[in-house]
């Protein structure tokens, strides 16, 4: 009896347990459900279960299931637009976590009874597999690295400051290998011993992981909280038309729609606003290239008196751009202005469309659009002072390089134009806010987001949500405006942070750390 219930137990208790926690912890670390902490426990379960030696197929295929079933919740709000891409990527970023897990399933029940060297390697080269897994998703299939497990701590400033550093992958390191030396602990202190001396009773795979949470979580931040010098810039006046995207693409309905962008734009301007701020695509005709709508643009920037900074489309011999502009008061509509490097597949153009001409982009103009091909910095003048402003406009800022890149030309701080009315009321505008606070911390600049429904406000070079526009009733899905004052850090004036100077260097050492920790787990393998 007692054989039947333990074979039982370990054919589909183990599975099922596994699938279960590991689903729910990934899940809920992330926005919209916002439970940060989690990311210190979250893979326990697998790797407890990979301590068990199971065999490889039902531990692979328990993996990709809790992968797949997580991704498809925390993208669920995709299949506004597309049911079939978001099947897809729920697939392909399950493979990720599946690879992670099998290499765990190989490393970690090898490790007992090694040296403490071997141990920490063994460790130290899982932790840098999973920023390795994280880094090629910046690339492979066009690239999708969204929700990389730093953002799970976008709400918790102190664990960030270490990306000015190493990245958004140091704080990814960190969080794995605290998980790892969690596990070694609760096997330290549940595998009975006879009483032997009390250095052997410990855990120093445990006291090593904490002391790097503690690192990261200290030293840092008592550099960058204590000596900031906040120094005003502007106010910015934030509008967000809520354009249904039906509407938005329907002419019988433009002039309504320029009737209400105005109506709060003006609005914006009787708060006391001194910069307007428009999120993406904003107008039903391009800025660029359509004259009435450029005039009309500048004229009502004119009677302001004050710049705006817009995103909007660029038509230009036939080419489309989807770009972000500044409209002077006095000179109008200004050259040069930033065209999107990154664009969305199967929004914004159609990959491979020779060969399969049938599928169409949701963005319903002719033709395709066409990326910019350079970090285009703008200069913007508001009163007596010039600012040059870094663009990303949509999902560019879950690209670490694209915001490296563009304070690298020379913006001072950076500006997010998007539109996530394409996605519902859930838990998208959150996600894609949560990218930009790590863009933030990475290159010690500010972040100004304007987005058509929400998530609209700013976020300091350390991290910090400093204003979020917010209804009381509806949250951050909304049609309005806000004002916001905004500032920068005079310490970081001009100066660029370690990170934005050296890039992925610390996906180099993780790489390197995979390959030590592996070679000495095989060769003590071939010893043994």
């Amino acid at each position: 009896m007692n054989f039947t219930f333990n074979k039982t137990l370990k054919t589909f208790g183990w599975p099922l347990g596994v699938f279960v926690s590991t689903t729910f912890f990934y899940v809920i670390l992330f926005p919209p459900f916002n439970f940060p902490e989690v990311a210190f426990i979250f893979a326990i379960p697998v790797i407890t279960w990979a301590l068990w030696r199971p065999k490889l197929l039902p531990f692979a295929l328990t993996a990709f299931a809790s992968g797949f079933v997580s991704w498809l919740i925390l993208i669920w709000w995709l299949r506004h637009v597309t049911w079939v891409g978001m099947t897809v990527l729920s697939f392909v970023l399950g493979l990720y976590w599946a690879a992670w897990a099998l290499v765990a399933w190989w490393v970690v029940p090898r490790l007992p009874g090694r040296s403490f060297y071997i141990r920490i390697m063994g460790l130290t080269g899982l932790a840098g597999a999973w920023v390795l897994l994280e880094w090629a998703r910046t690339f492979v299939l066009s690239g999708f690295p969204w929700l990389p497990l730093a953002a799970s701590q976008w709400q918790r400033p102190a664990i960030l400051q270490i990306i000015a550093y190493t990245g958004s992958y140091g704080v990814s390191f960190v969080l794995v290998f605290f998980n790892l030396g969690i596990v070694f602990y609760l096997r330290q202190i549940l595998t009975p011993k006879r009483a032997t001396e009390w250095w052997r009773r410990l855990c120093p795979e445990f006291y090593c992981a904490l002391a790097l949470l503690l690192g990261t979580a200290s030293l840092v931040i008592w550099q960058g909280f204590f000596e900031q010098d906040h120094r005003p810039m502007f106010r910015a006046g934030l509008i967000q038309p809520y354009t249904m995207q039906p509407d938005k693409w329907d002419s019988s309905k433009a002039e309504a729609n320029l009737a209400t962008l105005e109506r709060q734009t003006l609005f914006a301007d009787a708060l006391g606003a001194e910069l307007i701020v428009w999120p993406e695509t904003v107008t039903p005709w391009p800025v660029q290239g359509n004259q009435k709508m450029r005039r009309w643009t500048e004229e009502l920037m004119a009677r302001l008196g004050k710049p705006a900074l817009m995103g909007n489309l660029a038509l230009q011999d036939g080419v489309w751009r989807n770009a972000v502009f500044v409209v002077s008061p006095k000179l109008g509509v200004l050259n040069p202005y930033y065209s999107k490097r990154k664009l969305v597949p199967f929004g914004e153009y159609v990959p491979l469309q020779r060969l399969f001409p049938f599928i169409k982009k949701f963005v319903p103009i002719d033709g395709s659009f066409v990326p910019g091909d350079k970090p285009e910095v703008i200069p913007l003048q508001v009163g007596d002072r010039i600012y040059h402003v870094g663009s990303l406009i949509c999902y560019e800022d879950i690209f670490p390089s694209l915001a490296r890149e563009t304070v690298l030309a020379g913006a001072d701080f950076l500006f997010v134009a998007t539109n996530n009315a394409w996605y519902g009321e859930e838990g998208g505008a959150y996600q894609h806010a949560a990218h930009s606070v790590l863009r933030a911390v990475e290159t010690r600049r500010p972040v100004l987001r304007c987005g058509n429904a929400g998530w609209s406000g700013w976020i300091d070079e350390f991290g910090n949500v400093r204003k979020v526009l917010l209804d009381p009733s509806k949250g951050i899905y909304f049609r309005g405006i806000g004002t916001i004052a905004m500032s920068r850090d005079h310490n970081w004036t001009d100066r660029l942070s370690f990170y934005t100077r050296h890039g992925d260097w610390f996906v180099a050492v993780c790489a390197v750390l995979c390959l030590l920790g592996f070679i000495g787990i095989k060769t003590t393998d071939v010893d043994n």
